[in-house]
């Protein structure tokens, strides 16, 4: 195997480690450690492009809320497909499921989704530049904001 594909299939790992540290510290309700895995300059949106939220420290601030709502979550992430635009960015897809028990004592729900990610690799570490959710559907969630929907052709 040359050199190139050997660091690839590295990369390849760190990310997927990355994006698993990223949903464990989620169930942990460790916001702190959850925005470790983004950029400085990263930004997330869960309701398409209107929505960014940029900057780690502002990712940060407005997860804290988010993820308080919530008494436990469950994250499972499949279906990862990772390609490499250079040797220090690449795209990945992957999908989310996600269980979620409010902490109002409301009713649990499920979310099917993806991530659509854009990953860099900063001092030789990847980093979260972009984080995408598209939304397949929910069970049992009818409240809260509107997700983006994951299209479908």
């Amino acid at each position: 195997m040359d050199e190139d594909k050997a660091q690839q299939l590295i990369d390849r790992q760190e990310i997927i480690d990355r994006m698993h540290w990223y949903t464990t510290w989620v169930d942990l309700n460790r916001v702190d450690k959850q925005v470790e895995v983004f950029a400085e300059d990263g930004r997330l949106t869960f309701y398409g492009d209107d929505h960014w939220i940029e900057g780690k420290d502002n990712i940060q601030e407005a997860l804290v809320p988010s993820v308080a709502k919530y008494a436990a979550t469950h994250h499972y992430i499949s279906n990862i497909v990772i390609t490499f635009e250079s040797p220090k960015t690449a795209n990945a897809t992957s999908y989310v499921q996600a269980w979620h028990r409010p902490a109002d004592g409301g009713d649990d729900y499920t979310l099917h989704a993806q991530y659509h990610d854009i990953w860099v690799k900063i001092f030789g570490v990847w980093k979260l530049s972009e984080r995408r959710l598209k939304t397949a559907g929910t069970s049992n969630r009818s409240d809260g904001p509107h997700l983006e929907p994951l299209g479908r052709t």
